[in-house]
């Protein structure tokens, strides 16, 4: 791990008493795919890493301004539901964990309750009828209520104040990325089936989509965003515009109600962790994707390291069957509802991984009946626009948070006005499969595979780190944490590193990226192990819209060796690293 730590912070430079941050040449190596190469920054004073220039900006001055990672993660996030609206925004999830510089670690559950009344009916026939979009598929949105807890007990500044980048970003443009409008060209029959209202929030003329640096205003959201700062968060949950949002649902055959709002509680929880080859694993708890990581993490683990050490088809298939074996036993468990947080939990977690890895065969790919119990591991929510957030500050505060909206721009729904896209999460409680955990309980929680996660190593350097990705996340995750591990690769070579995933039931099954060591040889060996899916593989140049299948992992990593910060952003989805270049010289309240 020292080599892997030296090529991290080579690149650090100081001058006076400030730390110029900048980014580097386009690649480390520049065989890799154009669409593989990842944005990597170095910095002396603190590093962010979110999948928006605006929102890593936004953060980035909240830093040098004297604020800490809270600080910073509060504000991206709220950046990020203007400037990457299509993921995330008001009126979706987050999921956050915490590691404070005194060691203490908390996580934040932003898991989004279903409704206290659904209209069974309604949901059947949007299920039979494959549909994914509407006002019924609204759960109870939690992103605001994360952030205000995080800010209020870990943060320095006023909710007002991390609203302001936000609020600036509304009225006065960002600028449209490329994923943005490759999702707006995905869904464009869809958005235009939305209310005319909704299609105004992703098209300027409400029909042609913008070009990639367009600059793209929302004043709606503007004033909720003001409103908001003004009359607190307790506007939104329990005041006028909670008033405004089961108008609009009870017109349009919504089940969220003022009352869901109100009644919402979001906790902090004791992160779920491991240590894998000594080096500790701290991730969410469930109904968090956090379970099954670490479980993937645990399997892995009982390999050779050297084995795990080279792209070989052995590790494919090794890594594969990790995930499939940990997403079943958390859907089997009911999502996730292990007993990770009770007493001696991790050495049961280690003693049960042991006894599963003894059942991958080299060759054989295991029969779905010898690993899944009564239920379905595909009964969680499916969602493929999610973003991530990194922040490590000068004070050894770190931040992790992934936050969504369930699929692209979510239920393509919005209140009027309001400026907002809701989610789709209710599209995880899917009626023909009443056995899925939490079957259309009122307030049961919408679990999803979201695991932010902090990486700490035995020299005491940290990485905080997540991804999009819906069911793959414990795929790319667990790949990328064996990269830095077993393979001894740089932060953000192992970011880069071609992916062979577990996409699940659903997703292709074997989900593979066709680039340097990753070869078609070792795919077509996989496809003929009887697998019970076809194996899905993308040749590069890739389309976007599959590329993005694949993650956007965006990581924060400190060495206190040298001093130095490093940020890797995915080049699969085109995120922001960057680190601040002077900090503040007074306290703020002087």
């Amino acid at each position: 791990m020292q080599e892997t730590l030296r090529k991290h912070s080579t690149l650090a430079v100081t001058i006076g008493a400030a730390a110029m941050a900048y980014f580097c040449p386009p690649s480390l190596h520049a065989e890799l795919p154009e669409q593989l190469q990842s944005a990597e920054a170095h910095s002396r004073l603190g590093m962010v890493a979110t999948g928006s220039p605006e929102a890593t900006d936004a953060a980035v001055r909240v830093l040098e301004r004297g604020g800490n990672a809270i600080d910073a993660a509060v504000t991206a996030s709220l950046a990020l539901g203007v400037a990457d609206s299509d993921a995330s925004g008001l009126g979706g999830s987050t999921y956050m964990i915490i590691r404070l510089a005194n060691g203490r670690t908390v996580s934040i559950d932003g898991t989004a309750p279903t409704p206290g009344q659904f209209d069974l009916a309604a949901l059947r026939a949007a299920a039979e009828a494959g549909t994914t979009t509407g006002h019924q598929m609204v759960a109870v949105p939690t992103t605001l209520a994360v952030l205000d807890l995080a800010l209020r007990k870990y943060g320095t500044i006023t909710m007002a104040e991390a609203i302001q980048p936000a609020v600036d970003l509304a009225e006065h443009g960002y600028s449209l990325s490329e994923i943005q409008i490759m999702w707006a060209d995905w869904y464009y029959d869809d958005l235009l089936a939305a209310s005319n209202y909704f299609r105004f929030l992703v098209m300027d003329d409400g029909e042609t989509i913008g070009k990639p640096g367009d600059r793209f205003c929302n004043y709606d959201l503007a004033r909720t965003l003001r409103r908001i700062a003004k009359e607190g968060v307790s506007s939104f949950y329990r005041g006028t515009i909670a008033d405004q949002i089961e108008a609009d649902m009870v017109s349009n055959g919504g089940n969220l109600r003022k009352g869901d709002l109100a009644r919402l509680r979001v906790t902090e929880n004791p992160p779920v962790s491991t240590t894998y080859r000594g080096v500790e694993v701290l991730t969410v708890p469930p109904p968090g994707g956090g379970d099954a990581l670490v479980e993937s993490l645990d399997i892995l683990e009982t390999f050779p390291s050297e084995f795990l050490a080279e792209d070989s088809l052995d590790r494919h298939h090794a890594t594969i069957e990790a995930v499939r074996i940990a997403r079943a036993d958390r859907a089997s468990n009911g999502a996730g509802m292990l007993p990770t947080g009770m007493p001696g939990a991790s050495v049961r977690s280690k003693r049960h991984a042991y006894a599963r890895a003894q059942m991958i065969v080299p060759g054989e790919a295991l029969p779905k009946t010898a690993i899944s119990g009564s239920v379905d591991p595909d009964c969680l929510p499916a969602g493929e626009s999610t973003t991530q957030v990194s922040i490590i500050d000068k004070d050894g505060n770190v931040v992790s948070l992934t936050q969504t909206l369930g699929r692209s721009f979510g239920g393509k729904v919005a209140t009027p006005g309001l400026g907002f896209p809701y989610n789709n999460f209710l599209e995880g409680f899917r009626v023909d499969k009443p056995h899925c955990p939490g079957f259309l309980r009122p307030f049961a929680p919408c679990a999803n595979d979201m695991a932010p996660s902090i990486v700490v190593f035995r020299d005491g350097s940290i990485i905080a780190l997540g991804t999009p990705g819906s069911n793959r996340i414990p795929s790319i995750l667990s790949g990328v944490i064996s990269n830095l591990v077993d393979r001894g690769l740089s932060l953000r070579e192992s970011v880069e590193a071609p992916r062979v995933l577990w996409g699940g039931e659903t997703s292709g099954n074997i989900e593979a990226e066709i680039a340097g060591a990753v070869t078609d040889t070792h795919m077509d060996a996989l496809n003929s192990m009887d697998y019970e899916l076809p194996l899905f593989r993308i040749h590069f140049p890739a389309d976007p819209a599959y590329l993005a299948d694949f993650g956007a992992v965006n990581a924060a990593l400190y060495n206190p060796t040298k001093g130095a910060y490093t940020g890797v952003a995915d080049g699969r989805r085109g995120g922001f690293a960057k680190g601040p270049r002077v900090l503040a010289t007074s306290n703020r309240d002087e």
